[in-house]
């Protein structure tokens, strides 16, 4: 090991594996917290802030080219307080620094690099920023220079920006009008399906171009509504099937990478994330269980297979993530050349795959390389050989054995093994919802044995509940979202087993909810009360995972009609109108 190599920064007794990642760049790099922000105020020096997560290819790259760079490391040290949050344990800086980043570059994603006064307010912010000038965004050092050089000469104005930065924050993460006097009619919902209508495509399924992401929330609206509108049913199944066909599917072992880079869903960014594939798992159960969808069924079995095989922790709990990326190019564990499948299937196996897995054309990812996926639908793939759908899969299943098994020895992905509460309880509910509607009693027991370790470990000496939790540590306490989706997942377990403890422990952490997070004028904030945060907010917009919110909403209406308590659905129907503002 080299000298640079060896060289560890204060990332080295961090507990989160993106932070980990960063331990021996020569970059002075501090974890938020007071160590760095006293730094900063001490020495009036801004901050330089770089918000990402493990799984994240972009910041991979800035990583590589940039932070390893000991040129530009040196000017970052000496200019700047350095400081690196993982988004997945600190969602709420996330959340609030992110918004800074779509207000003042018009849009956002990871990393993300901002550039704080000492005050922690924000004056300037982007995403990833190569190393020097290319791609029409500006080099990284040249970035570090100019914001050094206005932090001494031009102060005033800096601050100017800061100020007027903040206000379009709190304009975004604060400011609501009054309480509405009800809550929003049913008609809401239907204004929703209206607008998913219009960005619907209904050749490919889904509601964007490219890129295309599942959106769970979305899809949970048109399960919520499928019965009784026919053009829910039809966008529900056509969404659903389109994407069981397509790449963003691991059709070898089963679960969803993160989402398509086409809209054909062909093509993946590679990373898979537990939140995507709890959710998925529960929309494609549900579907089965209510058109008797077999290949939903199938969707939905991969994904438990997925996540007991790749997600399980030795404690029974839910890991978070796997990376896109291996020794730096992305999709290398998953994707393949001809010479490759021809090596292992052999020339009549791979006559016979080939039309079947979408390698009997040009390859067309990355210059010669395939993503399996299916080019047309089961049926018709079924249809042209006169088979059943399920013949067909089973002529197919030693194909996919043995591609499974060679893509087994290839060098794996990293995988991000910390505990998240609220992402282990959208699996939660996914495998316990699941098993209830496929008759799979082994699935709700998996759910119940991530479960209890929750309950009896993601906690504070307090018994407070934690947000993470990794090689026996946690020190974050619970955001709304934990909260949220945790007692969604125990409301699931209830209601697959009829058991008491469920009902209870959902309750107790609702209640904790309340104590920690309720806001005076209804609903609940997304974290509580701390000195490093500009602001709380109240997450209230879906994004890759439903709002916060908007669960935790749903979850007092379970509970009133589980318990026969009414505060729960005051609660309820408080933040309904706090939110439906006049």
């Amino acid at each position: 090991m080299s000298d640079e190599t060896a060289r560890t920064n204060r990332l080295g007794d961090s507990s989160s594996p993106y932070l980990l990642l960063h331990r021996h760049n020569p970059v002075d790099w501090y974890p938020w917290g007071p160590e760095a922000l006293e730094r900063a105020r001490e020495e009036d020096r801004p901050i330089f802030l770089s918000v990402g997560y493990s799984t994240c290819y972009w910041c991979h790259v800035m990583e590589r080219e940039s932070f390893s760079n000991p040129v530009i490391a040196d000017l970052m040290n000496r200019e700047f307080v350095n400081v690196k949050v993982d988004r997945e344990e600190r969602p709420d800086l996330d959340e609030i620094y992110m918004a800074a980043t779509q207000i003042y570059a018009g849009q956002g994603g990871w990393p993300n690099s901002l550039f704080l006064t000492p005050k922690l307010e924000p004056f300037f912010a982007g995403t990833y920023f190569p190393p020097d000038d290319r791609w029409g965004r500006p080099g990284f050092a040249r970035v570090l220079a100019s914001l050094a050089e206005a932090w001494k000469s031009r102060r005033s104005e800096v601050e100017e920006q800061a100020e007027s930065l903040v206000e379009g924050m709190r304009r975004f993460l604060e400011e609501k009008g009054e309480p509405a006097p009800t809550p929003p009619a049913p008609e809401a919902a239907l204004r929703s399906l209206e607008a998913l209508r219009e960005r619907y495509d209904s050749r490919n399924g889904g509601f964007s171009g490219a890129p295309k992401f599942p959106t769970p929330s979305n899809l949970h609206l048109l399960l919520e509504l499928a019965d009784e509108e026919p053009r829910a049913a039809e966008m529900l199944s056509t969404t659903l099937a389109a994407m069981a066909d397509g790449g963003i599917r691991d059709h070898l072992a089963g679960g969803s990478h993160r989402y398509s880079t086409d809209a054909e869903w062909r093509v993946p960014h590679f990373e898979k994330m537990l939140y995507d594939n709890g959710l998925l798992l529960e929309v494609y159960a549900r579907q089965a269980e209510r058109v008797g969808d077999a290949e939903a069924g199938r969707v939905a079995a991969g994904i438990v297979s997925f996540l007991a095989t790749e997600m399980t922790s030795p404690e029974g709990a839910f890991v978070s993530a796997v990376d896109a990326e291996t020794d730096g190019f992305e999709g290398a564990y998953y994707v393949w050349t001809r010479e490759q499948l021809a090596a292992a299937l052999g020339e009549e196996e791979f006559g016979f795959a080939a039309p079947l897995l979408g390698f009997d054309g040009p390859p067309f990812f990355e210059g010669d390389h395939y993503v399996l996926h299916r080019p047309r639908p089961l049926a018709e793939l079924a249809a042209r050989r006169r088979l059943a759908a399920g013949q067909l899969l089973e002529q197919l299943e030693p194909v996919r054995r043995r591609l499974l098994e060679v893509r087994s020895e290839r060098r794996r992905p990293l995988t991000d093994d910390k505990i998240l509460a609220d992402w282990n309880g959208t699996a939660i509910a996914g495998l316990a919802v699941a098993g209830r509607c496929l008759g799979r009693s082994e699935w709700v027991e998996r759910a119940a044995t991530a479960a209890g370790f929750l309950l009896e470990t993601l906690r504070l000496p307090d018994g407070t509940l934690l947000h993470a939790w990794r090689g026996g540590e946690g020190t974050v306490p619970a955001f709304l979202a934990d909260y949220a989706f945790l007692v969604r997942g125990l409301l699931a377990l209830h209601d697959a087993t009829g058991e008491g403890r469920w009902l209870e422990s959902a309750v107790a952490l609702a209640e904790e909810q309340d104590r920690r997070l309720a806001a005076p004028n209804g609903g609940w904030y997304a974290a509580a009360e701390a000195d490093d945060l500009l602001f709380r907010s109240q997450e209230v917009f879906d994004g890759a995972v439903p709002a916060a919110n908007g669960v935790a909403v749903l979850n007092a209406l379970r509970l009133a009609g589980a318990t026969g308590d009414a505060r729960w659905r005051e609660g309820a129907e408080r933040a309904l109108r706090a939110f439906a503002v006049v």
